[in-house]
This record gives structure tokens, sequence and C-alpha cells, in this order.
């Protein structure tokens, strides 16, 4: 999905029913009031990237100020694992976690699951070459579609985990390992773009966990799922990985802007200007 971007774009990280501050980050970023919208004096655009629901104090919130973003040209919008797992719901007839979103999932359905512009590519947690081609041509308004997501032994389920939730693999049992929510875990997110044969737990995680264990290694076969990101590559703006502080959030080519706002109470953006190689000097905060 190609999209133009010749004004520059604002990518803003999950904000999972943060509406206060998603209108600080507007405001912050430059946009100013347009009707019962916003837009940007020099013609920039926003890019959210996916989980702008649960968690937070007002997903509805969230929810009306991007679906009028998008309608007036303002956003780029990518489903997240939490919308997508929205649509299953629906699709499956269970009930949601809250009612109200019934009135915004036919919109909900119509937003991609990856998008590229001709200076960047964007997409929730992974830019997985072989799921990208399973789901080329996939649309989350097709029921057949959502259908096959829920049958785990189909290609577009294992897919969807893939560039949805990230390529994980089987942590150690000995020692547990935590996450910074201190809660233990019997997977962990790798670093999907870089090459990890032969590296420790402790290298190729990308979400960290604790303690760190640079003895063990992965099973080879799971780290061969990963398919590193090539030289040349345009850029890759990513969500999800609620990074605590201390980590990186620009690295190569890949930039997360998910600093899990949560639990640091603080919203992260990246300003684009086009460029090739990502600057840590382009990343805006708010609290």
């Amino acid at each position: 999905m190609e999209q133009s971007s010749e004004h520059g774009i604002d990518v803003i990280g999950d904000l999972h029913g943060h509406s206060r501050l998603f209108l600080r980050m507007l405001e912050l970023l430059g946009y100013q009031a347009d009707g019962d919208s916003f837009t940007h004096p020099l013609g920039r655009r926003i890019l959210l990237v996916g989980d702008l629901i649960n968690r937070g104090p007002d997903s509805i919130a969230v929810l009306e100020t991007a679906r009028r973003l998008h309608e007036n040209g303002t956003a780029l919008i990518i489903l997240g694992n939490h919308e997508f797992r929205l649509i299953q719901r629906s699709v499956a007839q269970k009930p949601l976690d809250d009612e109200r979103f019934n009135r915004y999932l036919p919109w909900i359905r119509t937003l991609p699951l990856f998008l590229e512009t001709t200076t960047l590519r964007s997409v929730h947690a992974a830019w997985h070459y072989s799921s990208i081609q399973v789901l080329k041509e996939s649309q989350a308004n097709d029921d057949s579609f959502v259908q096959r997501t829920l049958d785990k032994e189909t290609a577009e389920r294992k897919a969807v985990q893939n560039i949805l939730s990230g390529i994980k693999v089987r942590l150690p049992l000995n020692p547990i390992l935590r996450d910074r929510f201190d809660l233990p875990r019997e997977k962990g997110r790798v670093k999907w773009w870089k090459n990890l044969e032969g590296k420790s737990f402790a290298e190729c995680l990308y979400s960290p966990m604790y303690p760190e264990v640079w003895k063990q290694i992965p099973d080879p076969d799971e780290i061969a799922q990963v398919e590193p990101y090539g030289e040349g590559e345009k850029p890759v703006f990513l969500g999800h990985y609620s990074l605590p502080p201390s980590i990186e959030k620009v690295m190569e080519m890949i930039v997360c802007v998910d600093g899990c706002v949560t639990k640091d109470k603080k919203l992260w953006a990246y300003r684009h200007n086009g460029e090739f190689c990502p600057h840590c000097r382009n990343l805006v905060s708010c609290e």
C-alpha cells in the first residue's frame, strides 16, 4: 500500500485510550483545530501505529479523534494487535470489552494491517517479509479472512501474529524470566531485524527480560523464523514493545515509538521528514 508523504509524517505511538495525551501531542506537533478535527498548517500528516484502545481511561475519545483525523485525510492509521483482537471477537460473535466499540468497528475494519509510503514503512510489531507476502491481499473487513486467523493451523493466523505481536521464542525455564511489569513469561519478542544466529537471550530479546541471560541461546529452529531487514530498505516505524526509558527507540532503520504510555505516562512520536536514516533527535515526547 503506497501512499504519498511529501509534506512529512508525524508517527505517534500506541495510545491505549489516553485521549488527553493524544490531544497534547497533536498540539505539540503543531496541529490546529479545524472544524471538529485537526489539520497541520504545513500539510503534515500523522501516522498512528495501532493499539488505540484498551488499558487507558478513554478509548472511545481516542477512537473518535482518530476517526475524524482519518476521514479528513490528516491521519494514516494501521491496526494493532488490540484492534485486530477486537475484530476477531466480533467475527466470532463474542462479547466485546466495551459495547461502545460496536459503533467504531465498521471503520476500524477498513484500516490496513501495514502500510508503505514513498519514504517509510509501518507495521505494529514486525516487518516480517514472508508474513507481509501472505497478507498483502488481506482485508480486515473480510469475514472469511478474519475467520482463518482464528484457526491455529492457517498461514494467515501465523502471519498476523508475526506482524502484530512480533517474532517470539521460548524463554529458558531456569532462570525464569520476567518482563518490565515483573510478570513471568514463557516467550519473549526478539530483534526481528537482526541476524540472531548464535546470539544469547540477552542479545536477542527486544522487550527486555530480567534477569539478563548471556550464556544460554534460543532454540535455533525458532531463531530461524527471523528474516533480517535488508540493507538499503526504507525505515520501519513500529509500536507494541512497551520500551522502558533505558532502551533506545531508534535502532538502525527501525524506530519504535511505544514507550508504554500506560506505565510511564509518556507518549512518544517521531517527526519524519523523508530522511532515509532515522535519528533520535527527531523523537518527541509529552506527559
